[in-house]
């Protein structure tokens, strides 16, 4: 095959895979805390071999290297729940899931399970600074969540507070659904955030800025279809006139 077809293609993939990242971005600009993703690619060479100068003989191709998320913040909305809390800065929260995996989130919108452990609203239960589930006593009242990540309630005092963990490298993260994430490197505390109780952080995507990738992808594929399609005529062309000689 022409090699500026195998190049072009190799664009066409790689522009199919940006694609598939901004509609996930758009079908999530409603989703609490998310973060807009963006992909990563890098220049990838190839020998071609043949008696062409060495100058010639390497290709250059499009290759992915991985996903980049947008760490800053959402803009906050005031729901006046006070199991709602959002996350300003750096770091997200810890949970852990019923089979004991632990998980991080930026979504903010907990709740209370029967056994009074703040959870998240798919059930996983929160966890504190020391790995412990966030436990009100039975019958309190009165829950308060300070800026640092202090939790407490009326007549009882300090409950304990929420762990909440930075990671250097956030595109590294897998998602694991729930608007979870998990991550293979070890966090450490956060010392730049502030939780703001009865208020929810949402996605940080702006519609305009991805539909207008969106339209500048759609046409830069289509030139490059158009590209391809030249190559092929040429091509043609040219085994006809080959073949008349013959």
């Amino acid at each position: 095959m022409d090699t500026k077809i195998l190049v072009s293609l190799s664009h066409q993939v790689a522009m199919r895979r940006q694609m598939d990242i901004i509609a996930n971005n758009i079908a999530n600009m409603n989703t609490t805390a998310y973060k807009r993703e963006s992909i990563m690619f890098n220049e990838y060479l190839s020998d071609i071999g043949g008696s062409l100068p060495e100058d010639f003989k390497e290709v250059s191709f499009v290759q992915e290297m991985g996903i980049a998320r947008q760490m800053t913040n959402g803009e906050l909305v005031t729901t006046g729940n006070s199991l709602d809390i959002a996350l300003e800065g750096e770091g997200m929260f810890k949970v852990r899931k019923a089979d004991g995996e632990i998980a991080y989130t930026r979504n903010g919108h907990f709740a209370l399970s029967e056994n009074n452990t703040l959870i998240t609203t798919q059930g996983h239960e929160l966890l504190d600074d020391g790995d412990a589930a966030i436990e009100f006593p039975p019958n309190s009242d009165g829950f308060k969540i300070a800026e640092d990540g202090t939790v407490s309630a009326e007549e009882i005092g300090d409950i304990g507070k929420l762990a909440v963990l930075q990671f250097e490298n956030y595109g590294a993260m897998m998602k694991i659904g729930d608007n979870l994430y998990s991550a293979e490197e070890v966090p450490v505390p956060s010392e730049n955030f502030r939780l703001s109780q009865g208020m929810l952080e949402t996605s940080n995507v702006s519609p305009v800025l991805e539909i207008s990738n969106m339209i500048h992808l759609s046409r830069a594929y289509a030139q490059t279809s158009n590209l391809i399609d030249q190559v092929q005529q040429t091509q043609a062309q040219a085994i006809n006139k080959i073949t008349k000689f013959a």
